[in-house]
């Protein structure tokens, strides 16, 4: 293949003599006319040679984004000339994590902005803190793709928020979620009766405003972690996933445990503490899975979860149907060659472990230590201001050689139907 530069000049000349033959008098002439017409078949194949040259400089650029430079963090099953983990290569790495995956298919632009982020946090250039999005004192949100590959990641510490609605906003000010009622009805009016907020027809009400609680943005910190500077001479892929994903996990952990047991004053608000409560026998056993699973309204039934703790599963996962000599399980596990979570009664189950453990006899405490709870879940709200994005700051600890990260993010969350979802508790409590 040529140089890309050769190509771009010849270009330029068959460009020029097109514009001449078309400028002559004679453009017309079937010759004057082949010859333009065999100039643009040459510029056409100039330009997919280009474009290739474009691709292997991308690829090149995210090779570079990858192993960091270093031919001793490859991917495990390439080797130097490899064209590894690109869409159709036979020869993609293995073991590599999300965000290196993420890396292979970001656009340009996403490139770029991780250069600059990765240059920020290593302190290497001062000057890309101006291309970043600042929120004051220095710091930065964390670009969305990183994000998202991180959070990929961590995903297991998120069971509440993954199966809740998102209220996502762009600053922290307190928010008013409007609420409509599920369970109002209409109404029959004449066919005459005048429509909208007249209330002197019969039959016809002025609108109502929509209202609802308000959400706060609680701010969640990582606490900060030490980082030397040798560190930062390591693939920037690896200081990004390996440091800021642990700080992002710790928030995560951090959030998941508040939307599950939070007490709302001072804090976000847990399903937990607004739940319904169901008082089943004092074992815990399939039949009351069921009736709890049935003491929840019907109109929130249809995407009604299952949510436990690991042991708890682990617990009925071993009891069958309790029925004489029958020795089917109600349990069906996960299928993962389908995507398929496991299942109770028919319903999913979603693993949380900020939730109660049964004991090993099944007996269990109820209210904000229920062991299980069964319901809509994205009748509860997470607020995320934001956007849900981490507020990333580096400062320089120059008596150790090394910098400080932390990371914050602010959130909230509240049950908008508390009927929609109910708690287990102890029967009398």
């Amino acid at each position: 293949m040529s140089d890309p530069r050769v190509l771009a000049q010849r270009k330029a000349e068959l460009r020029g003599k097109i514009d001449s033959y078309k400028a002559s008098p004679a453009a017309s002439k079937p010759e004057f006319q082949s010859v333009i017409a065999t100039c643009e078949d040459e510029i056409a194949t100039i330009n997919a040679s280009l474009d290739r040259f474009d691709v292997l400089a991308s690829r090149e650029k995210h090779e570079r984004l990858d192993s960091g430079l270093n031919p001793a963090i490859r991917p495990q099953g390439t080797d130097a000339g490899s064209d590894f983990g690109w869409p159709g290569s036979a020869r993609r790495g293995r073991g590599n994590g999300s965000l290196r995956e993420a890396m292979r298919y970001a656009t340009p632009e996403q490139c770029e902005e991780f250069e600059e982020f990765s240059s920020y946090l290593s302190g290497r250039s001062v000057s890309a803190l101006a291309n970043l999005t600042p929120g004051g004192d220095g710091g930065v949100l964390l670009p969305v793709f990183v994000q998202q590959a991180l959070e990929r990641n961590y995903s297991q510490f998120s069971p509440v928020r993954d199966n809740a609605r998102i209220f996502g906003t762009d600053t922290g000010a307190d928010e008013v979620y409007p609420v409509l009622s599920d369970s109002e009805v209409g109404e029959q009016i004449a066919p005459a009766a005048l429509t909208g907020a007249d209330a002197t027809v019969s039959g016809d009400t002025p609108p109502t405003t929509l209202t609802g609680p308000t959400m706060k943005a609680w701010k969640i910190s990582s606490k900060p972690v030490y980082v030397p500077r040798e560190t930062f001479t390591d693939s920037d892929i690896d200081i990004v996933q390996e440091v800021l994903g642990a700080l992002l996990a710790r928030i995560t952990r951090f959030e998941n445990s508040k939307y599950t047991k939070g007490v709302g004053t001072t804090e976000a608000e847990g399903f937990l503490y607004e739940a319904s409560n169901f008082e089943g026998f004092d074992t815990l056993d399939l039949d009351v899975c069921l009736d709890i699973a049935y003491s929840v309204p019907q109109l929130y039934r249809p995407n009604g979860k299952y949510m436990m703790s690991d042991s708890t599963a682990k617990y009925l996962r071993k009891l069958v149907t309790g029925i004489a000599g029958d020795k089917r399980k109600l349990w069906a596990d996960a299928d993962f060659t389908k995507g398929t979570p496991p299942t109770l009664h028919g319903y999913p189950v979603v693993i949380n472990n900020d939730m109660n453990d049964v004991a090993s006899n099944g007996t269990y405490t109820g209210g904000l230590n229920s062991p299980l709870a069964f319901g809509d879940f994205s009748k509860f709200v997470v607020r995320e201001a934001e956007q849900g994005r981490p507020f990333i700051y580096r400062y320089p600890v120059p008596a150790k050689d090394g910098s400080g990260l932390i990371a914050f993010r602010r959130s909230d969350s509240k049950l908008i139907v508390p009927v929609a979802i109910a708690k287990l508790n102890p029967s009398g409590s």
